[in-house]
């Protein structure tokens, strides 16, 4: 049964791809569909070239990456690299940071998918890092083809350190995460001999290098040693992340986090019919809550979304409906600032120091009065002036009280009551709106509140 359910909330092939779209943009992909009895096009995912070109569409559909893959190396599965880029997303969120991010990619492959995935999304500052110069040489052909130098930059390994030579090599720079998705095998006979005859067969080809699925010790000794080099650069990198393909090995790996005090989180990925695990840890004093593994109910929890109606007399548009949510959040006094923008996804991020929202017709029918009642007593004689203002001192008027309310509403908190995330997307001429609470005092029903605003103004 296909996992797509189970993908991060954010990942956008939680739905499949539409393939005649595709095929309609792109000739090279019209040549490896066929249609099948029902009038659905389909590829064969069991032929290498098909994932190679199936691939390399949609990374030029969705990201607006253009990515040559060899044939003789690995074809990365784009759902489970973007689970993976999405949750390294979290992390950072719930550490705190949001300005120029810095990352090391450890084995980043011919396509360097996730040095592109990264700095092509979010703007991050990332270093890859490769042992083979035939993969380093095509990756960094990638890069420049995508002209994304200027924030990517690759290092041969020539050591037998995994994350200590880059590290050595700037001793200045202090890493926000470091992530990896370690060689799976020991030897070829463990790859030959490492599905059970009990499962059900692969769904896609089998692609890939000896060099990129084979290392020395296995998937388990690769981590291990990340794990052993971190503890001597345990300031240099904020969180440390790995991905993990056998569970008994990520099981091992916790274990080996508990025995030296070590604090950490994981997250499960989820597509197709594969599952990966994720792990991350760090040497600060980062909370991790938002991200253990009770995650899918507590993301499912911190996250509110919302189909935004259509617009009379206005066409669908991403752009537009951006546009409009920003006017609102300007008038609210609501800080925002954009984080990623693509085609079909807009993302910011919105902080709010005050709360702007709530009960603003009852704000605005109060401050008419005042300002009827200022206008009355400007016209009137000062004895009328003395008297009125008498008046409202000694009847203790309400309205002088709730002014008083507006005003104290209307000061301004040293720390924020709302930090959260905002995404505008995009799908099939259907415009969502997903609201992630990160922190502040006014909890998750501000975020609540906020929405309650945008859809009463949306008009």
């Amino acid at each position: 049964m296909a996992l797509n359910h189970l993908m991060h909330p954010r990942n956008i092939y939680r739905n499949p791809p539409n393939f005649r779209k595709l095929a309609e943009k792109f000739p090279d992909f019209s040549t490896i569909t066929t249609v099948d009895a029902s009038g659905k096009l389909t590829i064969d995912f069991k032929d290498p070239r098909s994932l190679r070109i199936l691939t390399k569409c949609l990374l030029k559909s969705d990201f607006d990456l253009d990515i040559d893959i060899p044939e003789n190396r690995l074809v990365p599965t784009l759902p489970l690299r973007l689970n993976y880029i999405l949750w390294i997303d979290d992390i950072i969120a719930a550490i705190g940071r949001y300005d120029d991010i810095c990352g090391i990619d450890i084995g980043t492959g011919a396509c360097a998918i996730y040095t592109l995935l990264g700095a092509s999304m979010y703007c991050w500052n990332m270093i890859g890092t490769e042992t083979d110069e035939s993969s380093l040489s095509k990756a960094q052909e990638n890069i420049d083809k995508n002209s994304l130098g200027n924030l990517i930059k690759l290092k041969l390994i020539t050591s037998s350190s995994v994350i200590e030579e880059v590290l050595n090599s700037e001793p200045d720079i202090i890493y926000d995460f470091s992530m990896c998705n370690p060689p799976f095998y020991s030897n070829v006979e463990e790859l030959c001999e490492s599905r059970h005859p009990s499962r059900h067969p692969p769904k896609n080809a089998f692609t890939g290098s000896p060099h990129e699925l084979i290392t020395e010790g296995g998937e388990l000794e690769f981590c291990k040693k990340i794990l052993r080099e971190s503890m001597n650069h345990k300031n240099r990198v904020r969180v440390f992340t790995t991905m993990v393909g056998h569970k008994f090995n990520f099981q091992e790996l916790m274990q080996e986090l508990q025995s030296n005090n070590i604090k950490f989180t994981h997250t499960t990925f989820c597509q197709g019919r594969v599952t990966r695990w994720g792990l991350a840890w760090t040497y600060q004093d980062y909370k991790f809550e938002g991200l253990d593994p009770s995650k899918d109910k507590i993301r499912k929890n911190n996250r509110i979304s919302y189909v935004i109606p259509a617009l009379p007399n206005t066409p669908v548009c991403i752009n537009t409906y951006t546009k409009k949510i920003q006017e609102i959040l300007t008038e609210l006094q609501i800080d925002w600032k954009l984080i990623h923008k693509m085609k079909f996804d807009i993302i910011m991020q919105i902080v709010a120091y005050k709360n702007t929202w709530s009960h603003q017709r009852r704000k605005r029918r109060i401050l008419k009065r005042i300002e009827a009642k200022r206008i009355k007593l400007n016209s009137s004689s000062e004895d009328n002036c003395v008297n009125v203002d008498q008046q409202h001192v000694n009847n203790n008027d309400e309205e002088c009280t709730e002014v008083t309310i507006v005003k104290q509403e209307d000061a301004e908190e040293k720390s924020p009551i709302i930090n959260a995330r905002m995404a505008v997307v995009e799908r099939n001429s259907v415009i969502t709106l997903q609201l992630v609470y990160i922190d502040g005092s006014s909890g998750k029903d501000g975020l609540h509140q906020i929405l309650q605003y945008i859809k009463n103004n949306w008009k």
